[in-house]
């Protein structure tokens, strides 16, 4: 009996959640492997072949950025070596096929971005949260969910650290932040009444935490709010706290560190994206520069 597609996803997915891959991963393996299906049309994986794959990613060359055809490829990679390795398939029909990763920047804000989002918030209940979900994700370089799930207990003031739950890979822990961050979130505390250590760091006015999604809502609402060209979200301040701590120290480690990369290629990514801090460095540095070289003036070339 031929192995139908929906059911090997399904299974494949199972698998995914077995290996305790995170909510938003396993979700856009879903969200992807349904769409490859949807648009193909194949019900059996024996019907899988690499013209119909070089076909599928073509079109979406035609209606996506690049960056975003390279994620259906990873997860069309990943789904049919899972596919071998469980004895579904004999070979990957993907073994032919080469995608190089496009090399993009991604957006980071400026100073004078950030300032207008703290500008931008008001004084009240929302407005005392918000300023300090954005400090917090401004200067720890917290990934939004992190941020979301820290409880307050898991916040020491005392030593400026936090205490990180099932981040990425569901591996803990540890975050920092400063002392204008510190007295942002003392503010935000005060503000809520009877909250217990217990309770989660961020909610709205009823106590409930919120999901990534009225996070991200909240973020760009401010963006607007501010008159910001860009809408900013959460992912993008957390290229500001790494490219700012770049800036400041040049210490390519202590960002990893304190955005936990698993390498330091992620990492080097940030050196990239700081060319005009390269360039100003530069200057002062230049080899030819240093020698205080005077022979090269107009009468050299007279």
């Amino acid at each position: 009996m031929l192995q139908s597609l929906s059911d090997a996803i399904e299974a494949f997915l199972l698998s995914r959640r077995v290996q305790n891959c995170s909510a938003a991963t396993a979700r856009l393996y879903s969200d992807n492997l349904a769409r490859f299906q949807k648009a193909t049309a194949i019900a059996t994986l024996a019907e899988v072949h690499v013209g119909t794959l070089q076909l599928y990613l073509a079109d979406l060359l035609g209606c996506m950025k690049p960056v975003s055809v390279h994620q259906h490829f990873r997860t069309l990679k990943t789904f049919f070596a899972w596919c071998v390795e469980t004895g579904l398939l004999a070979d990957t029909p993907m073994r032919a096929i080469r995608m190089k990763a496009p090399k993009t920047f991604p957006h980071v804000p400026e100073d004078s971005e950030v300032r207008a989002l703290f500008n931008a918030c008001s004084n009240t209940f929302e407005g005392r949260r918000n300023r300090a979900l954005v400090a917090l994700l401004v200067d720890s370089g917290l990934r939004i969910s992190e941020a979301l799930h820290l409880r307050i207990e898991d916040v020491d003031f005392a030593d400026q650290k936090l205490r990180v739950k099932g981040g990425k890979g569901g591996k803990d822990g540890v975050g920092f932040f400063g002392t204008e961050t510190a007295q942002t979130m003392r503010v935000w505390l005060r503000t809520r009444r009877g909250s217990a250590r217990e309770d989660f760091l961020f909610t709205d006015s009823h106590g409930m935490p919120f999901s990534r999604h009225h996070a991200c809502h909240i973020l760009h609402r401010l963006s607007v709010r501010a008159g910001l060209r860009h809408k900013v979200g959460p992912h993008a301040l957390r290229h500001y706290a790494a490219t700012s701590i770049l800036k400041q120290t040049g210490d390519l480690y202590l960002v990893r560190e304190v955005l936990r990369h698993e390498s330091l290629t992620m990492t080097l990514r940030y050196a990239r994206l700081n060319q005009v801090e390269v360039g100003r460095k530069f200057r002062k540095a230049s080899p030819l520069d240093s020698l205080k070289v005077h022979w090269l003036n107009e009468r050299t070339f007279a």
